[in-house]
């Protein structure tokens, strides 16, 4: 468990706090690319860090993130007019363009020369894997930007989703790494399920960890159903620090990777983006997807991409049909996740947990990110953001291997054996 005063370091990350400001380093999703897909399309407001920001695409097609308020009233741009190469204020007409200059200020006269003066906050941008991306540290500062193995992929052969949970980041990361649970919380839902149940059902898996230089990956061993003296059935989860979880690829060539990453709204919320992609080149179907896991927008999410499942209706759990099979009563792997994150409270106390072997994982997470903080105070390197690491290469997967065949050969740097990296003193 962790002390009262190390889970709020871990959880707060709005304002000055550090977490947040450690991660303002990294490139992060602000929207998804569909979002604002044409020219001067509809604003998309998004929240980062307590940060509100307004993502838009502007009539030559160059995309902008800008603080929200206008600098005149403070009035949402939000609810601006995207048109003519610029995002225009509603309320009296200021007009800024994607790099946060005003171009028209028809309530003052030119000769004053305060449209000149007037500048919107703006950050850098990138789009890239379906999503629109964005770095809100110091200007200047922006490191490599992490081109993973699925951005490099044809459009037609991954699919997004996207979706609030109301909780703190930490929580929601805290069940994307955790590989006992799905034998339980999605046993019968997850997509490769059943290839999963055939190759194991120990429920008890031995858990080994290793720090690495982009955060951790740890191996989930459990004793096949064949063989058991001669093999074992490891399923390696990589953690990217601050935010990024990489689940093991399926062990079938026909089911899709899935990648998972924890945009923080504030301490309290999350936004949780997910990517699917092919394994053996075959088109995912990203209207399809969403309908599979329940996360259609306006049919299971409202216009600002929460669930329509709350605390307050029960998640919409059906007692009826987990009296007829389904275990959880719930409908999707991510809704199971969130309702069980969502039902702790939206920032769980810590302090009063009772961690047991199969959580080596989740004590990994809180000790690299509480190491990673410590690093950004003392002013040194941060994790992750070394130039030369190859972010295309970084991939996990589950395999049956030879029982005395180091676990550290499944998925890694192109099956390569990356070395354990010393932990920061």
């Amino acid at each position: 468990m962790l002390t009262a005063e190390e889970n709020t370091l871990l959880t707060k990350v709005t304002g000055n706090a550090p977490m947040g400001q450690m991660m303002r380093r990294y490139w992060v999703p602000a929207a998804l690319a569909e979002e604002v897909a044409e020219r001067d399309c509809t604003p998309v407001r998004t929240q980062i860090f307590g940060d509100r920001l307004v993502v838009f695409r502007d009539s030559e097609g160059k995309l902008g993130v800008v603080d929200e308020r206008c600098p005149h009233r403070l009035a949402s741009l939000a609810l601006g007019r995207n048109e003519e190469g610029g995002l225009r204020c509603i309320y009296h007409g200021w007009k800024f363009n994607t790099a946060g200059a005003c171009v028209d200020m028809p309530t003052e006269p030119g000769s004053f020369g305060f449209r000149d003066r007037m500048k919107l906050a703006s950050y850098p941008v990138r789009e890239a894997g379906g999503m629109v991306w964005t770095y809100l540290g110091p200007a200047g500062t922006e490191p490599k930007f992490p081109e993973y193995d699925w951005m490099k992929l044809p459009r037609d052969q991954y699919a997004t989703v996207k979706v609030g949970e109301r909780v703190n980041y930490a929580q929601a990361i805290e069940g994307a790494i955790d590989s006992s649970h799905s034998w339980f919380l999605h046993q019968g839902i997850i997509w490769d399920w059943k290839k999963r149940a055939e190759t194991s059902m120990d429920t008890s898996p031995k858990m080994e960890c290793e720090d690495t230089s982009y955060g951790f990956r740890y191996a989930a061993i459990r004793r096949p159903t064949t063989n058991p003296d001669t093999e074992k059935y490891v399923r390696v989860t990589i953690f990217l620090v601050p935010f990024t979880a990489f689940i093991p690829r399926p062990l079938e060539k026909s089911q899709n990777c899935h990648i998972q990453v924890f945009v923080p709204v504030d301490n309290e919320r999350t936004i949780f983006y997910g990517v699917f992609f092919s394994q053996d080149g075959s088109p995912v179907d990203e209207t399809e997807t969403r309908r599979k896991h329940h996360l259609v927008p306006g049919v299971d999410l409202d216009r600002n991409w929460y669930r329509f499942a709350t605390e307050e209706n029960w998640f919409n759990q059906d007692r009826e049909a987990m009296k007829n099979g389904s275990y959880t009563g719930i409908n999707g792997f991510s809704n199971q996740d969130m309702a069980c994150q969502e039902s702790m409270g939206p920032i769980v106390d810590r302090t009063q947990e009772h961690l047991g072997t199969s959580d080596i994982a989740i004590i990994r997470m809180r000790k690299r990110m509480l190491e990673a903080v410590g690093l950004f105070q003392a002013g040194k390197p941060l994790i992750g953001l070394d130039p030369n690491l190859p972010y295309d290469k970084i991939r996990t997967e589950q395999l049956i291997i030879p029982i005395d065949q180091p676990w550290q050969t499944v998925g890694n740097y192109a099956g390569e054996y990356t070395p354990k990296v010393a932990t920061p003193a």
